[in-house]
Parts: C-alpha cells; sequence; structure tokens
C-alpha cells in the first residue's frame, strides 16, 4: 500500500501545476534536438548517419539510465521510493540542466563529441524525470482520475514539443546566430544557458512548494522481474520502441527533406 503523507490539505492544485510546468519544459528541450540535428550536419558537415548520432545519445541514454535503475531495483529496491519522489523530481532537474551547461563548451570548442556528451547527460536527467514525475502525477489524487490527470500533463508536454521547432529554430537560425548569417556553434550557447536557467528555477520552485510525499511499504516491493512477467507488458515495450523510433526518426529527418527546393 502506498502512504501519502497527512496533510491538512487534500489540493493538490498546486504540486500538479509545478509538475505540469516541468512537463512542458521537457517537451520543448527534447523537441530541439530536431533542430540541432540539420544545424550541427551543415556546422560540422556531417552525414546523415554521424548527425542522427544525436538522437541516439540523447535516447540511448534513456535506455541506459532506465536498465540501470531496473538492474539496482530488482536487486535492492526502488531508489526512487527510498529517496522520495520530489528528491528525484529535483535530481533529474539539475542532471538535465547540467546537460544545457554542457553546451557552452561545446560550442566554444565547437567540438562535435562534446554535444553528444551534454545531449547524452540531458537524457538521462529527462530519464530520471520520466520515471519519476509520471509516477508522481499518477499519486496526486484518485486513483480514478490518473489517468486523466496524466493525459492533461503529457498535453502540456507535447504542447513544448510542438512550439520548440518554431521558437527554437528562431532562437538558433536567426536571434543568436552570426551577424553575416554563416553557421557558428555559438549559436547554442545562449539558448541552452537559457533553457538550463529556466529548469534551475523550475527545481528551485519544486522545492519551495509543499509537495506532499509518497512511499511504498519495502515488504510490498516485488523484486524480481515483477510486471515483466507478464507477456502483454512485453508486447507492450517492443510496440513502444517501434513507435518511438518512427516518431524520432520521422521528425528528425523531416526538416532536412523539407529545406530542399
Amino acid at each position: 500500500m502506498i502512504n501519502k503523507e497527512v496533510t491538512q490539505s487534500r489540493n493538490y492544485t498546486v504540486p500538479l501545476i509545478t509538475i505540469t510546468l516541468l512537463f512542458f519544459m521537457w517537451g520543448f528541450i527534447t523537441c530541439m534536438n530536431d533542430i540541432l540535428i540539420p544545424y550541427l550536419k551543415q556546422l560540422f558537415k556531417l552525414t546523415f548517419f554521424e548527425s542522427m548520432l544525436v538522437q541516439f545519445c540523447f535516447f540511448g541514454a534513456y535506455f541506459i539510465g532506465s536498465l540501470i535503475y531496473f538492474l539496482i531495483s530488482i536487486s535492492k529496491g526502488d531508489p526512487i521510493n527510498k529517496a522520495g519522489y520530489k528528491k528525484g523530481i529535483i535530481f533529474g532537474i539539475f542532471l538535465a540542466a547540467f546537460g544545457c551547461v554542457l553546451f557552452y563548451p561545446a560550442a566554444t570548442f565547437s567540438y562535435y563529441p562534446l554535444f553528444l556528451g551534454a545531449l547524452f547527460i540531458l537524457g538521462l536527467g529527462f530519464t530520471v524525470l520520466q520515471i519519476t514525475a509520471n509516477a508522481y502525477v499518477s499519486l496526486l489524487g484518485s486513483e480514478e482520475s490518473a489517468s486523466s490527470r496524466l493525459n492533461m500533463t503529457q498535453a502540456f508536454n507535447a504542447f513544448g514539443t510542438t512550439i520548440a521547432p518554431v521558437l527554437g529554430g528562431h532562437l538558433i537560425f536567426e536571434f543568436f546566430s552570426s551577424p553575416d548569417g554563416s553557421f557558428s556553434a555559438v549559436a547554442t550557447r545562449i539558448p541552452y544557458l537559457i533553457f538550463a536557467g529556466i529548469l534551475l528555477l523550475v527545481a528551485l520552485l519544486i522545492s519551495r512548494v509543499k509537495l506532499p510525499s509518497f512511499q511504498t511499504q519495502e515488504e510490498e516491493i516485488v523484486k524480481g522481474w515483477g510486471a515483466l512477467q507478464f507477456s502483454h507488458l512485453k508486447f507492450g515495450v517492443f510496440a513502444m520502441f517501434c513507435y518511438v523510433g518512427g516518431e524520432v526518426a520521422v521528425g528528425s529527418f523531416i526538416i532536412s527533406f523539407l529545406e530542399q527546393p
């Protein structure tokens, strides 16, 4: 059974708004990869294979981070349950902000592998947020309305992915671009420092907001393969693998083809 911290008020509106803002930000920054791919492709004269390492490193961090979390969970129990959802969310935000900050030296030295390293760390931060924030939203209220809350927060996540190509493209290709219009890695420095600053402000807000604490009794945590023993979950994982692969590939490649005459 999940024990909810006893509070004087069961109104979770403020915590939900705060977490929803976080969903919007990580959706926005995730979709900035679609802007980076053609930008870095032209800047470093990359092939399509080399430019797609952007998504490989970013989403590879999801796989590696989740795999490490899973291995720790089946052997020693759920780390987030022990540390707390709030601490887990703040840790994920700090990790993502650090990835954004690494864009500054990557752009300063114009070094493509450093860009990939920054994206990998950024992806690790978002992995922690996916694990903690999604579960946390489902707990901010009754079980009957959990799916509605997740749909609402994911809608703002999708809104972030919708406006990121427009606003992000303006920031990198126009607002912070070189005066002569040539491609320069420095155009990515200020935007990602801004993203890091916003993430840190969200972390500060979350640290100040009274968030309810949830914890599962240790003896009720199922160690081992747990839910993966069910075949329909395994098929679901494979379906998500195919879906995300198609979604990411289309969004990443289509910009390069739309710019052709």
